[in-house]
């Protein structure tokens, strides 16, 4: 795979970027949205799913991935023509690396996985039915769960592969162009990971697309798709 993605960087990108969003309209056309309160929302029906802090760092974590994303791919579409972008990148993915480093270890507890969490993993949580059942979980689902461990992995693997590209001169030939494959394939990971998430948070669970605007989601929604969760007063 590495070598793949060394001879054919561009097309790997449109690949990560491309067909997960072909796989996302599929699954609309073919599921549709999972909508519990389409109507009737004020201020007496809705509840806090994020602190200030949390909302915070959601839009900064946001708007630092697109940044990083765009500024890793224009350099891998024009190369050298670029050049001063990568410092720009490194800087900014330190920057976006730590913010998320605080967030992620602010909801650890949140993201252990408990008893409960078996049942909606072996049901995929419903998302591959037309009319899903409620299944227990807490402030944060099963998949949520999964998705938590897995980009703070992959968030971990490209702080990594970076440092060891920075200090390239350091290494045995040929090492320098294998952590810049790397650092490359983690984040078409990366991308599709957030475009699948932007996805359910937006088209199949649109109770949740307001989180973004004020931190708060229906109260009809946590009590159906969190019911575990002890909603802060």
């Amino acid at each position: 795979m590495i070598e793949f993605y060394a001879s054919h960087k561009l097309l790997v990108w449109i690949a990560s970027i491309s067909l997960p969003i072909a796989g996302c309209l599929l699954y609309y056309i073919t599921f549709g949205p999972h909508t519990v309160s389409d109507k009737g929302i004020g201020p007496g029906t809705l509840v806090r799913r994020f602190g200030i802090r949390e909302w915070i760092s959601h839009w900064l974590m946001l708007l630092g991935f697109l940044t990083l994303a765009a500024t890793g791919f224009m350099q891998i579409v024009l190369g050298t023509t670029l050049g001063h972008l990568g410092p720009f990148h490194g800087m900014l993915g330190v920057i976006f690396f730590l913010i998320a480093l605080i967030t992620l270890l602010g909801w650890v507890r949140d993201a252990l996985f408990k008893q409960y969490d078996w049942p909606w993993l072996l049901k995929l949580g419903g998302y591959l039915s037309h009319d899903p059942k409620p299944l227990a979980a807490g402030r944060f689902n099963a998949g949520q769960k999964v998705y938590y461990w897995s980009i703070l992995l992959v968030l971990i693997g490209l702080l990594v592969s970076s440092i060891i590209m920075e200090q390239g001169s350091h290494s045995p030939a040929g090492r320098k162009e294998l952590f810049w494959c790397i650092h490359g394939l983690l984040g078409c990971v990366a991308t599709i990971m957030v475009i699948g998430h932007g996805f359910l948070s937006l088209f199949v669970n649109p109770d949740t697309a307001r989180v973004l605007r004020d931190g708060r989601v229906s109260k009809a929604y946590t009590d159906k798709h969190h019911s575990l969760w002890r909603v802060p007063r």
